[in-house]
């Protein structure tokens, strides 16, 4: 099974490895860490995916959790992630991509989680990959909505991968 997990770690070295030792230890395997270290507190938020066999062991991780004074905030059964890779060409930068990027994160369960930008001439259009993140094909729908929604404000061509 899947498993999602959000923690919060003390910020000092070695707290991540403690973290995730417990994971390894009953033989789960771990699929993705998030750490954001940059809210700059003196406690650090991590998101956790990994798969683990039985719940008995996820029991275990818990438990080894609470021991090693890791806090849980949030645990839950992930769900298969969908991934949209789109092209867009255009004035992507004059157009204020990071605002771009944050209407798209707005879409609940949407996530740009990769950019790749190409800008030859800062007089010329730029061209950009977006790899997001979507949480169910449900989402898919709102998505395209948004960033066409954006494409036609900003006068951006949007090119979809040919699997969408």
């Amino acid at each position: 099974m899947r498993i999602s997990i959000d923690i919060e770690l003390k910020d000092v070295p070695g707290e991540l490895l403690r973290a995730l030792e417990p994971i390894a230890s009953y033989g789960g395997n771990i699929v993705s860490i998030v750490h954001l270290r940059e809210e700059k507190k003196d406690k650090v938020p991590v998101h956790l995916i990994f798969e683990i066999d039985s719940q008995e062991k996820l029991k275990k991780i818990l438990e080894e959790y609470e021991k090693r004074d890791i806090s849980v905030l949030k645990i839950g059964e992930a769900k298969r992630r969908i991934v949209v890779t789109v092209g867009v060409v255009g004035h992507i930068i004059d157009t204020d991509l990071m605002d771009t990027i944050d209407r798209i994160n707005e879409v609940e369960g949407a996530l740009v989680e990769d950019l790749s930008l190409r800008m030859s001439d800062p007089e010329k259009e730029s061209s950009a990959i977006f790899k997001v993140v979507l949480s169910d094909e449900e989402i898919k729908e709102k998505f395209f909505e948004r960033l066409y929604e954006i494409a036609r404000e900003k006068d951006l061509l949007i090119i979809k991968s040919i699997s969408d």
